[in-house]
């Protein structure tokens, strides 16, 4: 008899807890659209960056006339992509305002 009134209990709080969840999931935060616009503007602003970095090196490229000037370009481009990873560590995990990594790292 014990076991079958613990058995009702769990299963009936089991069965309560669901409704829950699925109101918690059904409606997105009041943030969500403000974030996403900024992301996805972030994200354009980077790729355009990027754009830009390689039209640079593509006319680099182009203009090369030997091998020298080919690793002058690639190494000049690399640098520029090294510097924009150390710009981004820095920043640390996270989309746009995310919180700064802790001085020292």
């Amino acid at each position: 008899m014990r076991r079958g009134i613990i058995a009702v209990a769990a299963v009936l709080s089991l069965l309560s807890a669901v409704p829950a969840f699925a109101v918690d999931g059904s409606q997105p935060p009041q943030e969500t659209g403000i974030n996403f616009e900024q992301m996805r503007s972030d994200h354009l602003r980077k790729l355009d960056e990027r754009i830009n970095s390689l039209k640079q090196e593509k006319t680099c490229v182009q203009a090369a006339k030997n091998q020298d000037d080919l690793r002058a370009c690639r190494a000049k481009h690399r640098a520029e992509m090294k510097d924009r990873g150390h710009e981004m560590r820095k920043r640390g995990p996270g989309g746009p305002g995310a919180p700064l990594p802790p001085e020292g790292k």
